[in-house]
C-alpha cells in the first residue's frame, strides 16, 4: 500500500502543489509591486498640497521683492521706520 501512496503524493505535489505555490507567490509579488488606489489618491493630495505651497512661496517672494529688491542677494536692509538697537541715539 505504501508503494502506491508515496508516488501518488509525490506526483500530486510536483504537478499540483508546486505550481500552485509558485503561482501564489508570483501573484502576491505582482500585487505588492503595484500602487493601490488609496496610495494613488494620497499621492494626488500630496501633489496638490505641494503645488499650493509652491504658489504661496512665489507669492511671498513677490511681496518681499516689492518691498526690498535686494533681498535675494542677502542685503536685507531694515525698512526706514525700523531702527536697530545699535543705531539709536
Amino acid at each position: 500500500m505504501e508503494e502506491v501512496l508515496v508516488p501518488i503524493f509525490v506526483v500530486g505535489f510536483l504537478f499540483i502543489g508546486m505550481p500552485w505555490l509558485i503561482l501564489h507567490y508570483v501573484t502576491q509579488w505582482k500585487r505588492a509591486g503595484s500602487i493601490t488606489r488609496e496610495d494613488e489618491n494620497l499621492l494626488d493630495e500630496m501633489h496638490d498640497t505641494a503645488r499650493r505651497l509652491e504658489e504661496r512661496l512665489h507669492t511671498i517672494e513677490r511681496i518681499i521683492a516689492a518691498d526690498n529688491p535686494n533681498w535675494k542677494s542677502g542685503e536685507l536692509g531694515a525698512p526706514s521706520s525700523i531702527t536697530r538697537p545699535d543705531q539709536r541715539h
